[in-house]
């Protein structure tokens, strides 16, 4: 009785073995087959038309572009202690100028109360979206999540989803001599002429801290 039991065990896990077998040339050959005509579509396939090949090289070249401006945006930002922002004249109290900061940020510049500028990073410190540049009721607007900051100080309003303020950042006045007139350091602190009469035929830099 041994004996019989063992040779079914033995046909059946020999048959287990051959079928296991077949299975996994089979797959093997449908894997095979598949990366066959893989490489057949690409050296021998469908090919692209003359206006689809065009509109490829020029989002690439879009793409490529682009990186290069980044890089370079970079590369700027790590050779210099600063960086033009905009001329002073060209400051607004209620449209703000839009560049990007020393950490490859969005930032914003405007007029501030002052008459000095109001430099403030428009990474908005909910979820990171952009704020908006137009300043209404003295506050500048996420429209990701419907934030509201105050443009002098940057404090969001009370209810925003935002809870923390928008950084300032500090800047830098200078002439047309390429001299310092007027800065705002990493203390808030701010030395230089506050004459406006002076400061209108300069240009406005973000500072490295």
């Amino acid at each position: 009785m041994n004996e019989e039991t063992d040779n079914k065990n033995n046909t059946i896990d020999r048959r287990l073995f051959v079928n296991g077998i077949v299975s996994l040339f089979g797959g093997v050959m449908f894997l095979s087959f598949g990366t066959v005509i893989q490489l057949y579509n690409y050296f021998f396939g469908s090919k692209l038309s003359k206006k689809e090949k065009v509109n490829y090289l020029k989002t690439n070249i879009e793409r490529m572009q682009s990186q290069a401006n980044q890089s370079r945006l970079a590369l700027e930002r790590v050779e210099n202690d600063y960086i033009l922002v905009s001329s002073y004249a060209d400051l607004s109290s209620t449209t703000g100028v839009y560049f990007i900061d020393y950490d490859m940020r969005p930032a914003l510049a405007f007029l501030g109360d002052n008459g000095l500028p109001n430099l403030l990073s428009a990474k908005c410190t909910h979820l990171g979206c952009t704020v908006g540049n137009e300043v209404n009721d003295g506050t500048i607007l996420c429209p990701c999540h419907i934030s509201y900051f105050n443009v002098q100080t940057g404090i969001p309003n009370p209810g925003s989803p935002a809870k923390l303020p928008l950084p300032k950042l500090n800047w830098v006045i200078k002439d047309k001599q390429n001299k310092i007139i007027a800065a705002r350091g990493a203390d808030g602190k701010i030395v230089g002429t506050t004459d406006k009469a002076l400061l209108q035929d300069t240009n406005v830099y973000i500072a490295k801290a």
